[in-house]
């Protein structure tokens, strides 16, 4: 009764020790996914009313003719002949047919970005001289201390996000124009190794496409900064200045509009005032690159990604354009060439495609999950397997379950389709959590830590008095006469002796259980990989989130134990879950869009590593990849070689197994018909190391595949019920 009490009470223990995991890792995701912006004053509110109120009407008394605190900046001509040097449109033969796309809303990202010195420019470019006369007379000093707060010399890439619309403002006779608005994020180009984020900077643009010849103008500031649209008419050609006036005016009243309604609602926010890494200003001049294709083939195209209907059109190129990011105040210029981008529709389908067959994966990854319950039944097999697979495999199915519901959130269109993966992995989570704590439950009931030893009572005063040799007279004049002994040196060198002893005893220490073994391992193996390999940090989580098998091969090794696992669910597994750090680090179309990276492929080796190990285990034994100068503690070996006593006899029988009630087999080339054909190259080592007959210690017989299914159940000989160590 008592054992059984303590066997409820340590499965409870250790549920209840699951479950506030869980509620502490959900309490740190709360305080981590955080918002930025909070509910604003009455006072915040009315003063951002008030200033949208006087751009309004500033604005419009401008445009009305009246007197008005609104100017409309206008670039000098030496500094629009610099700005012009660096745009080179692409030119395109008369007789060819081309154009270009009007809706270019998507992603776009470029890693030639060229950094131009307006200031102090190379005496050997050829818009040196361009430079110096649109900053002749100028104070420099003012100028160098407005580019001041970030280092725009280092080499970066750059990535941008455009939302395209047509604006309800503009009359139908005229020109047709879209209005782009989105952000630019300059990120330093990441190194072999970091130990900390790289800083990078975020800039909101403001501005206007031209279809018709491609061209892109807008405002750019930094992301804590609203651009000024108003400005705007001063970017376009002198024929478009009115019309994008009274555009512009319209799009402020409806601004103003909405933002009276949100303040009335309660539903505005406002974001937190940061401090911007730089103050400059700048205004982008791009150039898309042309289509060669007619016109009415590229509005078919965008018709078609659109509203798919099933036409057949050509392929044509993503959408690309070179452009220029320019202050005038701070006398910087940065070259952007070759800026690609996906489009906001063939982005959704991307998005589908993954979503489509993530959800397959994940689902194959779920029924691996069940598979592994399955095999893992019965007590024996949960003694056998390792609580480091199912902790690797929770982190990372976490992690994935997390980033998908989020972005689901985050998102409208793609919002059902990123369910679908987020919630079988949040089921597969669940999974992993059941399989685990019933790996807790029973490794802790038939394993319980050791029990604290009780330290030694300390002697009491009667016997330490009784100890103490007493002073006499007589004999206190000889304690003056005792030498006293010269202080002993401490020993600062280790002899070679105790340098070997002192690391068997680190090394014992870590490996002290199959845990802290593959804890160990993967530590080493990360410090290996991030010092001499190249491995960033992040690289590192993920070599040590892939490093599975590690656990299991580990607890083999201390178990004396093998076919814990099918072999078809220990390699499907490994595929199915290479998926994610493949797709994000050796895809160069991921929806992330991170480029591929160098010391990707080390991340597939090492799960393939891990999978031969474990699956070699099995046929080999648990220790048959360790050196024997490591591996000095032989297991029993269930296979001994036999001897004939008659040569000439036909039959080779060891009598009939307990368990199946078959003959056995004493063919000592018969490796199994399960093994195949391609281990014939470990013939020698497998034939040693596994046959089709098994001896048992107390002298019984049996087929060694019967014998594992039995030791699967119970670890008693079948006849004798004798102890049985492991197979």
């Amino acid at each position: 009764m008592d054992q059984q009490n303590g066997n409820q009470q340590a499965t409870r223990r250790s549920s209840n020790a699951s479950g506030s995991l869980l509620i502490l890792i959900f309490i740190v995701y709360l305080l981590w996914s955080g918002d930025s912006n909070t509910l604003p004053s009455q006072d915040d509110i009315n003063n951002s009313l008030q200033s949208l109120r006087d751009e309004y009407s500033n604005y419009t008394a401008w445009l009305d003719g009246q007197p008005s605190n609104f100017t409309l900046n206008y670039e000098s001509h030496a500094f629009a002949n610099l700005r012009d040097s660096f745009l080179h449109p692409t030119e395109v033969p008369v007789t060819t047919p081309f154009g270009h796309y009007k809706n270019i809303t998507g992603t776009y990202k470029t890693r030639t970005v060229i950094f131009r010195n307006l200031t102090h420019p190379p005496k050997e470019v050829s818009w040196g001289e361009l430079a110096d006369a649109a900053y002749s007379g100028r104070n420099l000093s003012r100028v160098h201390q407005m580019g001041e707060g970030w280092n725009w010399t280092q080499p970066v890439t750059a990535s941008i996000s455009i939302s395209s619309y047509l604006s309800a403002h503009l009359s139908k006779n005229s020109t047709k124009f879209y209005r782009i608005k989105g952000l630019i994020e300059l990120e330093i180009r990441s190194p072999k190794q970091n130990l900390v984020e790289l800083p990078s900077i975020e800039l909101r643009h403001e501005g206007i496409h031209f279809p018709r010849d491609g061209s892109i103008l807008a405002l750019v500031e930094p992301k804590h900064v609203t651009p000024d649209i108003r400005q705007l008419p001063a970017l376009v050609p002198p024929a478009l200045e009115n019309v994008t006036a009274q555009m512009i005016a319209g799009q402020l009243k409806d601004g103003l509009s909405n933002f009276e309604k949100q303040a009335r609602a309660g539903t505005l926010q406002l974001s937190n005032a940061e401090d911007p890494p730089t103050q400059c200003s700048f205004i982008f001049y791009g150039h898309m690159r042309p289509v060669l294709a007619s016109r009415r083939i590229i509005s078919a195209y965008e018709h078609e990604m659109q509203s798919p209907s099933g036409i057949p059109l050509p392929n044509l190129p993503k959408p690309t354009f070179n452009g220029v990011l320019i202050s005038e105040e701070c006398g910087i210029a940065l070259e952007f060439d070759t800026v690609q981008g996906t489009s906001d529709r063939m982005f959704n389908r991307r998005m589908f495609t993954y979503c489509a067959i993530a959800s397959a994966i994940y689902y194959m990854l779920l029924q691996l999950s069940l598979q592994v319950s399955d095999q893992w039944r019965t007590t024996t097999n949960l003694l056998r397997g390792s609580r480091a697979v199912m902790a690797t495999w929770l982190i990372a199915d976490i992690y994935t379950a997390v980033a998908h519901l989020m972005a689901a959130v985050m998102t409208t269109e793609t919002r059902y389709a990123l369910l679908f993966p987020g919630v079988l992995a949040a089921i597969l989570v669940a999974t992993d959590v059941r399989l685990i704590t019933y790996l807790n439950s029973v490794q802790l009931l038939l394993h319980p830590p050791n029990p604290t030893p009780t330290p030694p009572a300390a002697p009491t005063a009667a016997l330490q008095t009784q100890n103490q040799p007493t002073s006499t007279p007589a004999a206190s004049h000889l304690v003056h006469n005792v030498p006293v002994s010269s202080p002993r040196t401490i020993k600062l060198s280790l002899s070679k002796q105790e340098i070997q002893a002192f690391s068997i005893k680190v090394i014992n220490f870590l490996y002290a259980n199959d845990f802290r073994a593959w804890g160990s391992t993967v530590a080493l193996l990360s410090f290996f990989s991030f010092a001499f390999l190249g491995v960033p940090v992040y690289g590192v989580w993920f070599l040590i989130i892939a490093s599975t098998w590690l656990g299991q091969i580990m607890r083999n090794i201390f178990q004396r134990s093998r076919r814990v696992l099918c072999h078809d669910t220990v390699i499907l597994s490994s595929i199915f879950r290479l998926f994610m750090p493949m797709y994000l680090f050796a895809c160069p179309d991921n929806l992330l869009n991170i480029e591929p990276v160098a010391w990707i492929p080390i991340i597939p080796i090492w799960v393939l590593l891990q999978t031969a190990i474990l699956i070699g285990q099995d046929y080999f034994g648990p220790t048959w990849f360790i050196p024997d100068i490591w591996n000095k503690e032989d297991p029993y070996d269930y296979h001994p070689d036999l001897v004939r006593t008659d040569e000439e006899s036909i039959e080779s029988r060891l009598g009939d197994c307990s368990i199946c009630m078959e003959p056995i087999s004493a063919d000592q080339s018969d490796l199994g018909v399960e093994r195949g054909r391609l281990l014939q190259l470990w013939w020698k080592q497998a034939a040693k190391k596994r046959r089709v007959y098994a001896m048992a210690p107390c002298g019984h017989n049996f087929h060694t595949k019967c014998l594992e299914q039995w030791m699967e159940i119970k670890t008693i000989c079948p006849q004798c019920r004798g102890l049985l160590p492991p197979i």
